[in-house]
């Protein structure tokens, strides 16, 4: 009997991130697609029809042969990792990013779900890095799952939103992904004391609601919708109402993000039928209403909304609300509010209340980064060339190459495009400056 080969390192690798996104051939075919129409000028390529497309990826994934340009530029931007990381025939795991060696605080009641501030109490010390190396090597290489392996999986979630607080969760993903998997796995298939299953499965929600929050981040939008979903189940079922309320607000800002209006508004009805939500989980989803009912054009109802949400922010912080809902504020609404009159097509009106939305985030250089490329955005919009030169040079090109948000990067790139389109009347300065933008994001995510 001849015994068949087995296959490469890089095809393994290949199948393996592709399954760990819980993505088919033909998903991966369609974001292939997307991201080939997003770099196809610099590509110089366009993709052939689905069918080929399938084969190819049938072929890579038996290891027949390695991708070539563009499919090999094309896998390593969708999965997010370098050709190094992906292709390489020695077996290597995700890697972890280098954090700073001065103190980052964080706390476990996560980050901010927007993405714009994170939790800043407790102390991260320098060997950030190693510490979630141990954590990892506890959970992948657990035989009993006990309180320890259940602090292994808090402990790894805190060190993942430490790491995206500090310069976004492009290169964590992965890993984030498969902390919530094994974590998962262990519920499904291992015996445990019923103590143990209820810690785990609060544990495990809180995994998939910052796996879903990277995935989100770095626009993998149905990975981030599968997860979101799974973690909303197991947290349910440990009883953790308070991890449960934060899905729901991932799930609305996810359907607000994705142009769903009509689920954002269901999913914010729902929760607010309750007499027993928190005044502040109350405001925070009467800003996803808000931002719903722009969507849907009724222009007075959604601002009316969003200023009540203001509003109640005025209340300090009780002892019903979630830890979590701290860093509701202000810049919060505001830059909820700027992004409902961009969405109802007044963008006069939106372009100064970004400016104090990036003024107010001044003090986090990833939150900071986020509002800039926004206001950027908005001063494009009305044409506004000189205070976009100036956003561009002193607030946006300093931090591009530091944080790693592709949902943000994903805007700055649609932006510089609008800039190349009014080349002609924008400042010669500005478009010379997204020129140099776009060739630095693209040696970043190659």
């Amino acid at each position: 009997m001849v015994r068949r080969p087995s296959r490469p390192k890089w095809a393994e690798r290949l199948r393996a991130e592709r399954q760990n996104r819980l993505w088919s051939q033909d998903d991966l075919a369609s974001a292939l697609e997307k991201e080939a129409a997003a770099v196809n000028k610099r590509l110089g390529a366009a993709l052939p029809a689905r069918a080929s497309i399938l084969r190819r990826i049938t072929d890579y994934e038996a290891g027949k042969h390695q991708p070539r340009d563009p499919y090999r530029t094309l896998y390593c931007r969708v999965f997010g990792m370098s050709e190094a990381e992906l292709f390489a025939e020695a077996s290597t795991e995700a890697s972890t990013p280098q954090v700073a060696e001065a103190p980052m605080t964080f706390r476990r009641d996560f980050r901010h779900p927007d993405g714009n501030q994170s939790m800043q109490t407790g102390t991260t010390e320098p060997d950030s890095k190693e510490r979630l190396i141990l954590s990892a090597d506890e959970i992948f290489g657990a035989n009993q799952v006990d309180a320890d392996y259940v602090q292994a999986i808090r402990e790894s979630n805190q060190h993942f939103v430490a790491i995206d607080g500090l310069c976004g969760g492009k290169d964590i993903l992965p890993l984030a992904v498969r902390t919530f998997r094994a974590a998962h796995g262990k519920l499904g298939s291992a015996s445990l004391h019923p103590a143990i299953q209820r810690d785990l499965e609060a544990a495990a929600g809180e995994a998939g609601e910052v796996a879903a929050w990277l995935a989100y981040d770095a626009d993998h939008q149905s990975l981030s919708r599968q997860i979101i979903h799974e973690a909303l189940f197991l947290s349910r079922l440990a009883g953790d109402r308070e991890m449960e309320l934060f899905e729901l607000t991932h799930l609305a800002m996810q359907s607000i993000y994705l142009h769903r209006p009509r689920e954002a508004m269901r999913i914010a009805d729902d929760v607010q039928d309750d007499a027993q939500i928190p005044p502040r989980v109350v405001a925070l989803f009467d800003i996803r209403r808000g931002r719903a009912l722009a969507q849907y054009g009724e222009r007075e109802r959604a601002l009316r909304t969003l200023d009540k949400a203001r509003s109640a922010l005025d209340d300090s912080i009780t002892t019903r609300d979630p830890k979590w809902t701290w860093w509701l504020d202000e810049a919060e609404v505001i830059g909820h509010k700027a992004t409902a009159h961009a969405e109802l097509g007044e963008w006069h009106n939106a372009v100064p209340l970004l400016k104090e939305a990036a003024d107010l985030r001044q003090s986090s250089r990833r939150s900071s980064y986020y509002a800039s490329v926004h206001f950027l955005d908005s001063l494009v919009r009305v044409h506004a060339w000189g205070e976009a030169e100036q956003t561009m040079i002193n607030d946006v090109m300093p931090k591009a190459q530091e944080i790693g948000s592709i949902r943000t990067t994903n805007l700055l790139l649609r932006t510089i495009e609008r800039i190349e389109k009014a080349r002609t009347v924008a400042t010669s300065t500005l478009v010379d400056s997204a020129a140099d933008l776009r060739q630095l994001l693209h040696r970043l995510n190659s």
